[in-house]
């Protein structure tokens, strides 16, 4: 049974509603209870085409449990494209557990929130500009630490550890919606597909068989898991993101691409001035594979360049 519902939350000063639209998928039983919540950012929207997907072939799957999605988490980013919320410098992945008696949007996180914190597992959905589609991994204890392992292996996917701790927390991710599904005994993972100012159709394809595999693994789908060959991989284990950034400022012309294993010093990119002058060669700080790039070609002295997947 499908149910789909929007579930209001608040109002504009137009008196329009402010409100999140709810899919329930009901199968046999109670269990497994996942929840999946998408575009937290307002400008990532890859995962709706992977959703659509997803949708499209639950006739064909026999379901167990419950499956809850939030199909729109940042409703105002959402329709100005961008990653925050309009005159505001709040970001909707870093409030979490909310306030159902605070902002707008504090009240938005704690009916997420409230959703959430009843399932087995949680799956937050995002884009993250030009990259190969990766599943993270957020700190945890060691006994959801290994079902999430599981879960995030057998997507099909590219899997990574989150930042080191001191970034982790500089970045507040520890308020996001899976740091803080973790932080309370939830297992969750977010998986972050392609996707640039818009739907990136290889990563949507990608994120579909991903979330299909993993709800199988979960227990919410029965059928074979499906391989993912048509996008880059990175078989290797024990894995963990970093970023490289560059010391001047100006444009960039890269050297290695997305998926491309690097060595330590092996230059990624080089940043030259208006002038068409190389000013900085920037070089990978160890070895690793390049996971994401700096969609705009242009970076601000300081600026990522590159992440990167490197050993643990």
């Amino acid at each position: 049974m499908i149910r789909k519902e929007r579930l209001v939350v608040g109002h504009r000063p137009d008196g329009s509603s402010i409100s999140l639209p709810i899919i329930t998928v009901r199968g046999d039983g109670d269990k497994p209870n996942v929840f999946m919540g998408l575009t937290a950012h307002g400008d990532e929207i890859t995962g709706h085409q992977s959703l659509w997907y997803l949708l499209d072939h639950l006739n064909e799957m026999r379901i167990k449990g419950l499956l809850k999605i939030a199909a729109l988490i940042n409703t105002e980013g959402f329709n100005y494209s961008i990653r925050g919320v309009p005159l505001s410098t709040i970001d909707m992945n870093r409030i979490y557990p909310g306030d159902g008696n605070g902002s707008i949007f504090e009240r938005v996180a704690a009916k997420i929130w409230e959703m959430a914190s009843k399932s087995d597992f949680v799956i937050d959905v995002h884009s993250a500009g030009l990259s190969i589609p990766f599943v993270l991994i957020h700190p945890a204890e060691p006994l959801i630490r290994d079902f999430m392992e599981e879960v995030a292996y057998s997507s099909g996917l590219t899997v990574l550890y989150n930042y080191d701790r001191d970034l982790y927390e500089r970045m507040g991710l520890e308020r996001s919606l899976s740091g803080t599904s973790v932080r309370n005994g939830v297992p969750a993972l977010t998986l972050e597909l392609p996707g640039f100012a818009g739907i990136d159709p290889t990563g949507a394809k990608a994120g579909f068989i991903a979330l299909k595999n993993m709800l199988i693994e979960i227990g919410v789908f029965e059928g074979s898991k499906e391989a993912i060959d048509f996008t880059p991989v990175i078989k290797e284990r024990g894995l963990k993101r970093i970023r490289v950034r560059s010391r001047e400022a100006g444009l960039l012309q890269y050297e290695k691409w997305l998926g491309s294993k690097v060595k330590e010093g092996d230059i990624i990119a080089r940043v030259r001035n208006l002038f068409g002058e190389i000013i900085e060669e920037v070089v990978a700080p160890q070895d690793g594979y390049i996971l994401q790039v700096n969609g705009y070609y242009r970076t601000f002295t300081g600026s990522v360049v590159a992440t990167l997947a490197v050993r643990s």
